[in-house]
């Protein structure tokens, strides 16, 4: 959980406008997201207070306004590649992705996203039989040697970063399926803002995927859990399966069960 930086002061309501501000500004570096209602509670004042400073700070371009709170216009946009994101929660991922395997069943149709961890569930299908769909040149690689799968590759255009395919035309190619399971990783799994990741591009198709599938499930390690990225996905009554490894509170676990997601950690 990340750390709050505490109001300075006697009294909070007693700060002047611009010190809070600034303790407002460092608590939405922080944390990369922030409520309107937590923030008053958090400094004490009414959320007519709070809204002022949102809008001073919004103004002054250091924060993005949302509906009941903001985002930090710092780090959201930003990408690590990935080889920087394979070197990063190994052993969680490598956790993640065996039950991801264990998940599909012989026969399975399958929609494989980018990223890291969909990786770890390609490693570890062994000889299981089934039909793997992806827009992932490596994952459709690390596929292709495997006998046991049928694969189908979408086109369209190369994003070196995430060895993507994206576009209207991985869109357009899209349409023409429709698959059991939909396995996704995310840089931003949140309650209140959903699933998102930093490219506008790869969100696009990252949708027509879950709208071709019967299930959508993200794998993601417990890093992920409550933080944001720049381009919203999906809310998340549209994930059916979440699978993550065992940094996440069980408090947490049960607040997306009581949501009617479906949650397996390793």
């Amino acid at each position: 959980m990340i750390e709050q930086v505490k109001p300075t002061g006697t009294r909070s309501e007693k700060m002047f406008a611009k010190e809070r501000q600034r303790t407002i500004l460092e608590n939405v570096k922080r944390q990369r997201v922030a409520t309107v209602s937590g923030l008053s509670k958090l400094f004490d004042v009414s959320e007519m207070t709070i809204r002022r400073d949102l809008e001073k700070l919004s103004d002054q371009g250091l924060i993005e306004r949302v509906h009941g709170g903001v985002l930090s216009i710092e780090g959201t946009a930003l990408e690590p590649t990935f080889h920087e994101k394979e070197t990063v929660h190994i052993e969680e991922k490598q956790r993640i992705g065996k039950m991801g395997a264990f998940v599909i069943k012989e026969g399975d149709t399958v929609c494989l996203g980018p990223g890291t961890t969909v990786m770890e569930i390609v490693r570890h299908l062994g000889k299981k039989r089934m039909t793997a769909l992806t827009n992932s040149l490596n994952i459709a690689y690390e596929l292709s040697a495997q006998s046991t799968v049928r694969l189908l590759v979408i086109g369209g255009e190369l994003r070196l970063g995430s060895y993507a395919m994206v576009g209207s035309e991985t869109e357009e190619y899209l349409h023409r399926f429709y698959v059991d399971k939909f396995f996704v990783g995310v840089n931003g799994f949140s309650i209140e803002h959903g699933l998102t990741i930093p490219n506008p591009s790869e969100a696009a198709v990252y949708r027509a995927m879950m709208k071709l599938s019967k299930q959508t499930i993200v794998v993601v390690d417990h890093t992920k859990l409550e933080d944001v990225s720049f381009v919203k996905i999906a809310d998340l009554y549209q994930v059916d399966k979440l699978i993550t490894d065992s940094g996440v509170s069980e408090e947490y676990v049960q607040k997306l069960r009581d949501m009617d997601i479906e949650v397996m950690v390793v």
